[in-house]
């Protein structure tokens, strides 16, 4: 079965997320991050995960703890 991404306008209104992962599958591989210790993949899907949620990105660069530019570039990637 083939998963359509969804498409959500980020709070910003200057970018819009797309979700190719469901909530389900992005938790799983953050558990799995964790158990393998990988620390700096952890970070980032916790921070996809903030923008799932609807953060801004400054929002949810801030809790992960990355900087505004940081956060700009990984919402980008």
């Amino acid at each position: 079965m083939v998963r359509q991404p969804i498409l959500r306008m980020n709070a910003s209104l200057r970018f819009t997320v797309i979700e190719h992962l469901s909530t389900a599958e992005l938790n799983e591989a953050i558990d799995v991050a964790q158990q393998a210790d990988e620390t700096r993949l952890v970070r980032r899907l916790c921070y996809v995960k903030n923008l799932y949620e609807g953060k801004t990105q400054q929002q949810a660069g801030a809790a992960v703890g990355i900087s505004q530019l940081t956060s700009s570039r990984w919402a980008r990637a």
